[in-house]
């Protein structure tokens, strides 16, 4: 087990023992989500899909994870790539409720990059094939603010070490369609290394 795994793995647990104490609100921390996501960044931009779920254990704690595929075809450096990058994510959750309708919300997961495919650079002139993998941890603290009846605003700050460490701070809006069904979008930039923007619009099926 790596030392990022470890310490990723020792602030989930924090977390969740610090949720224990937290009151519970009224927000809803069960649900589904599937839809389209773009990343931009530096050296790099891609297009796929992702999938996630959120699952309400207890009343004060949350468990976390989604999968992406990203397919890349741009690559600052090569003049051809097909690259296939798969995300996997799992982690824990805590809230405490400021009001009734705010709660701050914190979540600590375990990232696993997988890439894959080939890519011809500048340099070499031919392609090469590509099969690597990083994995760490990303630390999230947004929260969750119902502004209107059927519109809910979650600002975040996310700190993620995969390879290189980075910042992001990003807005998400939840737009209820039913209570069912909701819309979901959320816009990450990073600061780092590589500056980079992390988009996601799909919807979500409340459980």
């Amino acid at each position: 087990m790596t030392n990022k795994v470890f310490l990723g793995i020792a602030a989930a647990a924090s977390l969740a023992a610090f949720s224990q104490m937290t009151a519970a609100g009224g927000f809803n921390y069960t649900f589904a989500e599937a839809g389209y996501r773009n990343v931009d960044s530096d050296n790099y931009s891609g297009d796929g899909l992702q999938v996630g779920f959120s699952y309400g254990a207890t009343d004060y704690i949350h468990v976390i994870g989604n999968y992406s595929r990203l397919w890349v075809d741009d690559i600052d450096g090569a003049s051809s790539v097909d690259i296939d990058i798969d995300e996997f994510v799992i982690g824990l959750g805590g809230h405490y409720s400021i009001t009734k309708k705010i709660d701050l919300v914190g979540e600590v997961s375990y990232v696993d990059d997988e890439y894959t495919g080939d890519a011809r650079p500048f340099y070499l002139g031919y392609k090469t094939n590509i099969n690597e993998s990083e994995e760490g941890y990303q630390a999230t603290i947004y929260g969750r603010i119902q502004v209107l009846d059927k519109l809910e605003m979650t600002p975040h700050v996310v700190y993620r070490d995969v390879d290189d460490s980075e910042t992001g701070f990003g807005l998400g809006l939840v737009y209820d369609l039913s209570k069912k069904f909701a819309i979901r979008a959320r816009a990450t930039s990073f600061t780092g290394d590589n500056d980079t923007t992390n988009l996601f619009l799909g919807l979500r099926l409340n459980m």
